[in-house]
């Protein structure tokens, strides 16, 4: 079975999942919430029962690219419980960014159901019902049939599309495992007759002609992994959205993208040490840009 980098390499380093100074917004819902998308949302809700059905407001409307499904999304949150009005969640205060795959089943159906759609630069108000949150479980602070409210500010997003690369690197060693596929496709990784790495190392095979990287602490990148002892594929990010990746989580990593750009090709070779998994594992990843 293919897995993300989040469950291969979960033993090593790889890290993964104030009031408006400008007014508020309210719209159909009766909520309102802080139009200044540079500081934390103030959300004030009304008197009375949740909506039934899902909520989806813009509150600003960002002039960046639309979000599809498949993409990485990055955004800002706050979220609070409209039982009371408690906050239970908010990427404000914990200082960065949330970044995952949106459309794909990857956060709860109101966030993949609201989001799919709305412009970066946006600020959206989402009331989503039990049904589409965390039903009649509940998770962590928030409660069994609770409905939640959030407001997201969407920061950037990334797709395939966003890979431009540049030209192939000639002087590579011999002995690397072949590759094939264009930057941007699903690649293609052959290890047979290939000598298993003793040591870990990341090497550039396509150098990326987008946007600099600029030194970046987490790159978004689609994945492909294949294992030296059978040959098969064991990591894949191809069959939903691309992932954040720690530069610092996979070694040599952050050196290989020392002056690099969005579009660059990195394999990646680890040793049965460094894995995770306890065996050899080379991998190829298409960089779309930094977070």
């Amino acid at each position: 079975m293919r897995r993300s980098f989040l469950v291969l390499l979960v033993g090593m380093l790889l890290i993964v999942a104030g009031c408006s100074s400008e007014g508020a917004a309210s719209g159909d819902a009766g909520v309102e919430v802080g139009t200044d998308t540079e500081q934390a949302p103030e959300i004030v809700l009304p008197e009375g029962d949740p909506p039934a059905d899902l909520v989806v407001e813009t509150v600003v409307e960002g002039d960046g690219d639309e979000v599809e499904a498949g993409d990485l999304l990055v955004v800002d949150y706050t979220g609070v419980l409209w039982d009371g009005g408690e906050q239970f969640d908010s990427s404000w205060e914990r200082g960065e960014p949330a970044a995952f795959g949106i459309g794909v089943g990857q956060v709860i159906v109101g966030w993949d159901s609201g989001l799919v759609g709305q412009t970066v630069g946006s600020r959206v108000l989402l009331v989503i019902p039990p049904d589409q949150a965390y039903g009649s479980t509940g998770s962590g602070s928030v409660p069994p049939d609770a409905t939640l409210v959030f407001a997201v500010d969407i920061r950037d997003s990334f797709s395939t599309a966003d890979a431009v690369a540049g030209a192939e690197v000639t002087d590579l060693p011999s002995d690397l495992p072949e590759v094939s596929g264009e930057v941007g496709q699903r690649p293609t990784i052959v290890v047979t007759d290939t000598p298993e790495p003793e040591e870990s190392t990341s090497i550039v095979l396509v150098e990326g002609a987008g946007e600099p990287l600029d030194g970046p602490t987490q790159v978004v990148a689609h994945g492909l992994g294949v294992s030296y002892a059978t040959g098969e594929e064991v990591l894949s990010t191809w069959e939903s959205a691309p992932e954040a990746i720690g530069v610092e989580g996979l070694p040599g990593l952050a050196e290989a993208l020392d002056g690099a750009a969005a579009g660059t090709r990195v394999l990646v070779l680890l040793s049965s040490a460094d894995s995770g998994s306890g065996e050899p594992v080379a991998i190829v990843l298409d960089v779309l840009g930094a977070v």
